[in-house]
Parts: structure tokens; C-alpha cells; sequence
């Protein structure tokens, strides 16, 4: 039931930034006026961004693992910093699902769907992806379409999630009702479509931006021309999400490689942790139908030695460590070429795997890395895991101390105040557990769930500043609850009952 949830709020994601080909337009650029800022102002792009990035989080659809998460944000804001707009707030997103789409929201929000990951081959098809979305939002075309159109079409998208809720329930009454609000806002979505001239100006400024980043220019029009090359354009075939969603044509992709001309001196500077961070993708991707060690066995048989990558063997013992074969696992890492880029990455795994092994070695080995990465997530995540496996007082204090340092460098990333509330749990200090989780709600927008976690804290026994601070959140938190919220929490509360009848 969970997964049909997160699987309908996907099918909300996709919808809200689907591009289809307009005939208005076809051969001129959009004008670049401001009239989009009376209709979308920055700061209302602000709070769209925040509310669906919120929302991302809320149904779990964000790729949590701290590497994947630290390269896909390191790429993009190299893009970023090299864009039309360097200065303008951006986000990047992996989501979890094997799914060949990219998505460009108000406010600079970019996601990555894990299966475009996937099927890209070098990292300048992938930075060419990303910069063409990054152009979208520069360009703000999502913003200077709505003005155009004059349509109350966001609001409708982001009140869905309280009808996909209710339409899960097949059973309930309130499904039809839900599904015919979903249907709305699905016509709503042709409204929001980008131009063919949009897609054309976000090639454009895609290709400049990944020249000036130091990427293959012709990153973008390969990749682009392998899909359309590979789908046929017939209707009666399925295509994937991206042609839907960003419309080719051979004109357009032709246009993008003349553009994208590169000479033979020029020189593209891709990082050789982009093959490391696919096979770390392809393991934690969902919907693959992969059994991870038997795919890479299945590799290395086909394969001659020579012609395994230092990723692939990576990929195989990652794979190993998770079926817990862990001695397996270190033979296999130990036969890796390690170069400057790729020592982080491979240490943490070999770190992970001795914990296995030997705990106390294990470790030592994550002490030693954290003295030189102290303010990283790669390590300090994985550090308070292995940590909350010795479920010792002074292993459990500091696991504790560690993910208090990790809320307080990062205090946007709701996922580091569940981990906070874990440790503190583990301490027995189920107060401050509780207010952890509170801060969650708080920060995916769930005011009116955070307000109830408090509340039920303020029935246990609490001295003066405990009572006093519990109760200033409140009072904050509950100014904040939206209709919204409270909307989705009645759903939610509905479901629930429904379901203890079963």
C-alpha cells in the first residue's frame, strides 16, 4: 500500500513537468521580458520550490545515500556556477526510480531521475541533461509560460497529493472523487507544457554552459540522439518519460550537434568518480529486477579481466558487502586501483566492510577518516551507523554528538533530525527524540504532525525548560499548519482506520 502511494506521488512528479510541443512559436525564441515576474514573482518561485522539495522528502522518493546525493549536487552546482545565472538559488534531487527523466521546477529545482543515470555513458551526456534543465529554470520558462497562459495550474498540482492519498484506497468512497480530481489536474497540466522554442533555447544555453564547465559540448546532442535513435517515434510504441517530457525531432538534435562542435585540441574535464557513483545507482535503484551479485558474476565471466573497470569491481564488492558475503567483499575492493579522486569512496566502503569483519578494526578506520572529514556526510552518515551497532554508552553518545553536528551544518535535510531522534532514542532521552521528529515535520511542511508529536511529549514528566521549550514550538508550529495540511492529515487519519478493519 505504501509503495502504490509513493508510486501515484511519482506519477505527480512526472505530470508537473511534462513538455510537450506547442506549434505557437516554433521558429522564434521566447522573448526574455520580465512580464513573468508579475504573474511568478522569485519569491513565490521560492516557496513552490520548497513546497514540492518538501514534499519529495515526505513520500520518500529522494535518493538519501550521502555519495550519490554529494555528486549529483557537486556536478550540478559546477554547472551552475558556469550557467546564464550563476547566482540564482538552485537544488538538486536524485530521485530513487528507474524511471529516463529529468525535471525542472520554479525556484532552480532540478531532479534526476536514478534510470537517466543509468542509461547515460560518459558524465557529459549526464552534465548535458543537467545543464538543459538548469537552463530551463535560468531562462525561468516554467514562470514566463504560466505568465503567458494566466492559469492558477501550480496550485492545482500541489493540492493532488491530498486526492492521491484518498484515490490509494481503491475501496473507499473517496476514490472516485479523488481520481476524478486527478483528472482535472492532469488537464490542468497542458496548460504548463513548455514551448518547442523553450527546448530549443534550453539546448542553446545548455551547450554554453556545459562548454565554459569544462564538459564535452556534444554531451547533450549524443545523448539525446541515442534516445530518439533508439524509440521509435510511432505512438503504438512506448516511449520513455523523457521524449514525452522534452519532445526531439532530428531537426532539433541536428541543430544541437552543429552547435556543440568541439576541435581537436579541446580538452573536457570529467571526473572519474561518475562510473563509481552509476554502480552505487544501479545497486539502490528500485524497480531494476536485478540480483545485484549475480549480475556482476554474470560480468566478470563474460568479461576478460582487462576489460573490468575499477568501477565495475567496486560495483561487485558493494554488492558483496550487502549480501553480508563481507570477506568476499574486501578481496574483491583490495584489487582496486585507488586514484586521488576515487580514495574517499573506496576507504568508506573498505571502512564498511571491517565493521563487518571486525568491529574494533572497522572502527578505527572510520575514527582515522572522520580526522580528515569532518564536516562530510559521506562519512559522518555511515560513521554514527557503525557506531549504533556497539550498543555501547560511549559508542551511542557519540553517534549522538556526530548527528547533532550533522543538523546543525545541514539544517534544511529533514532525514539528519530522524537520525538524531534515533540516537537520542538509543541514549533513552525519548524527549529530545521526540522533539527531533518534530523538527522533521517541521521542515517537510507537516506542522500540524509535528504539533501532535509535541503534544503528546507534553504528557510525560518535564521539568520547567523542557515544559517551556516544548511549548514555544508548539505555539510556533502551530501557527504555521496550512488547510493543506490539515486536509491531508484528515485523509490520513481516515486511511489509517480504514486499514485497522482489515
Amino acid at each position: 500500500m505504501l509503495e502504490t502511494k509513493k508510486l501515484i506521488i511519482l506519477s505527480i512528479v512526472l505530470l508537473f513537468t511534462s513538455n510537450q510541443y506547442t506549434r505557437a512559436n516554433d521558429f522564434n525564441l521566447p522573448d526574455l521580458g520580465s512580464h513573468s515576474d508579475a504573474v511568478l514573482s522569485s519569491t513565490k518561485e521560492a516557496e513552490i520550490r520548497r513546497d514540492i522539495v518538501n514534499q519529495i522528502y515526505e513520500f520518500d522518493l529522494v535518493m538519501l545515500d550521502p555519495i550519490i546525493a554529494d555528486y549529483i549536487e557537486q556536478l550540478g552546482f559546477r554547472l551552475a556556477a558556469n550557467s546564464e545565472n550563476p547566482y540564482a538559488p538552485f537544488d538538486f534531487f536524485m530521485v530513487n526510480e528507474n524511471v529516463v527523466n529529468a525535471s525542472t521546477y520554479p525556484g532552480g529545482l532540478i531532479i534526476i531521475f536514478s534510470g537517466l543515470y543509468l542509461r547515460t555513458e560518459t558524465e557529459s551526456e549526464l552534465a548535458g541533461v543537467m545543464a538543459h534543465e538548469i537552463a530551463h529554470a535560468t531562462q525561468r520558462h516554467m514562470s514566463r509560460f504560466y505568465a503567458d497562459v494566466k492559469k492558477n495550474t501550480i496550485p492545482v498540482m500541489l493540492g493532488m497529493l491530498g486526492a492521491a492519498l484518498a484515490a490509494q484506497y481503491s475501496s473507499s468512497a473517496d476514490a472516485p472523487i479523488a481520481i476524478a480530481t486527478v483528472t482535472t489536474a492532469m488537464q490542468q497540466q497542458s496548460m504548463i507544457n513548455f514551448t518547442r522554442a523553450h527546448e530549443y533555447e534550453a539546448d542553446r544555453v545548455g551547450i554554453d554552459t556545459l562548454r565554459k564547465s569544462e564538459f564535452n559540448p556534444l554531451g547533450m546532442a549524443g545523448f539525446f540522439e541515442k534516445l530518439m535513435r533508439e524509440n521509435p517515434t510511432d505512438e503504438r510504441y512506448q516511449l520513455p518519460e523523457y521524449l514525452r517530457t522534452h519532445p526531439l525531432s532530428v531537426n532539433r538534435v541536428s541543430e544541437a550537434k552543429d552547435r556543440a562542435k568541439v576541435n581537436k585540441s579541446d580538452k573536457f574535464k570529467e571526473s572519474e568518480l561518475y562510473p563509481f557513483v552509476k554502480e552505487r545507482i544501479r545497486i539502490f535503484t528500485k524497480n531494476l529486477e536485478l540480483d545485484n551479485v549475480s549480475y556482476y558474476k554474470k560480468l566478470f565471466k563474460d568479461k576478460l579481466k582487462s576489460e573490468i573497470s575499477n568501477a565495475e569491481i567496486y560495483g561487485y564488492s558493494l554488492s558483496l558487502h550487502l549480501e553480508r558475503n563481507s570477506k568476499k567483499a574486501l578481496e574483491i575492493i583490495n584489487t582496486i586501483q585507488v586514484t586521488d579522486q576515487t580514495t574517499l569512496l573506496i576507504s568508506m566502503l573498505k571502512a564498511e566492510v571491517w565493521a563487518e569483519i571486525d568491529w574494533q578494526k572497522g572502527q578505527k578506520k572510520f575514527e582515522k577518516l572522520y580526522q580528515f572529514y569532518q564536516e562530510s556526510p559521506i562519512v559522518i552518515e555511515p560513521y554514527i551507523k557503525v557506531l549504533m551497532k556497539n550498543k555501547n554508552f560511549k559508542n551511542n553518545k557519540f553517534a549522538r554528538i556526530l548527528a547533532r553536528s550533522l543538523v546543525q551544518m545541514y539544517p534544511d535535510k529533514p532525514h539528519y533530525y530522524q537520525l538524531l531522534a534515533i540516537t537520542n532514542q538509543n541514549l533513552g532521552r525519548s524527549i529530545e527524540a521526540n522533539e527531533a521528529l518534530a523538527m522533521k515535520e517541521h521542515h517537510i511542511n507537516n506542522n500540524y504532525r509535528a504539533v501532535r508529536i509535541l503534544k503528546n511529549v507534553l504528557k510525560e514528566e518535564l521539568d520547567y525548560y523542557q515544559r517551556a521549550r516544548i511549548e514555544s514550538k508548539i505555539t510556533e508550529y502551530e501557527n504555521l499548519i496550512t488547510d493543506r495540511e490539515r486536509r491531508h492529515e484528515k485523509l490520513e487519519d481516515q486511511a489509517s482506520r480504514r486499514g485497522s478493519d482489515f
